[in-house]
């Protein structure tokens, strides 16, 4: 498993978990606001950026919970750390808080963009853009279907968007660009929700909880969101405008969000 890493080993660890289709790099900007106060953890989850491809059969929740264990005894985390996780990222840090077995490692927990339940049509709209491989025969042609695909996402600097296309790549033998991830992936994608207890897990969950919901959103509906913040005990919510799912975190606003919910 590929992992970056920002910040001073001696820290506060937090773990910034990525998005189903998606690469720790997304987390570059956020990481450098956080790197002072918090070692930050950035991994790339096997099937996906630098991370190897693996037996189709482990692309799932429980393998990804063995290996965030498996992530704070490599960099000898001690104590609780905290938690960033974006869509599948955040789904896989409210099983680590809620399961008695691993929750102690989770002191505060973010979650961005996704709940308990996801409606159908949004994860039908992720399984077709995910499994239609796209070919590429330069950076900029990828750059204009990155940046409609990803419009969701919100504001991105330049800087931001070539740091993304750059991640999202990989070139064939042929010659030509394109996306960076197993599609053997989404074999494990979209099974069927069991919502009760789905929500009973997330009741269940007592660390504090910031909710970051795109106002725009498919994947975290508003009657979802309200839900949420009604259901455990320590959530507080951050909706962000002109942006559907998920944001990014890395506008100064989002990432001061964070940093305070963080230290505070």
């Amino acid at each position: 498993m590929f992992v970056r890493t920002l910040g001073d080993p001696r820290n506060k660890a937090v773990i910034c978990w990525h998005g189903f289709a998606r690469n720790g790099s997304d987390f570059l900007s956020l990481a450098r606001g956080l790197s002072a106060s918090h070692f930050v953890i950035c991994p790339d989850t096997p099937g996906r950026g630098y991370s190897d491809w693996i037996d189709p059969d482990r692309y799932d929740f429980s393998f990804y919970q063995s290996l965030a264990v498996d992530l704070l005894k490599e960099f000898k985390v001690s104590g609780r750390a905290d938690w960033v996780g974006t869509s599948m990222g955040g789904a896989l840090g409210m099983m680590m808080a809620a399961n008695p077995k691993t929750r102690q490692l989770i002191d505060r927990l973010v979650i961005n963009d996704i709940g308990p339940e996801v409606p159908q049509d949004a994860i039908e709209r992720i399984r077709e853009y995910a499994s239609e491989p796209q070919y590429f025969s330069s950076l900029n042609e990828a750059r204009t279907y990155f940046e409609w695909i990803y419009a969701p996402f919100g504001y991105l600097s330049d800087e931001e968007w070539d740091l993304l296309v750059t991640h999202s790549l990989r070139r064939l033998d042929d010659g030509r660009l394109t996306q960076h991830y197993d599609p053997q992936i989404l074999k494990q994608f979209g099974g069927a929700q069991n919502p009760t207890l789905a929500w009973a897990m997330f009741s269940s969950i007592t660390c504090r909880m910031l909710l970051i919901r795109g106002m725009d959103s498919d994947i975290l509906p508003a009657s979802i969101a309200d839900r949420m913040v009604n259901s455990a005990l320590r959530v507080e919510r951050l909706d962000v405008p002109n942006t559907g799912h998920a944001p990014f975190l890395n506008t100064p606003e989002q990432i001061s969000e964070i940093r305070s919910f963080l230290s505070d």
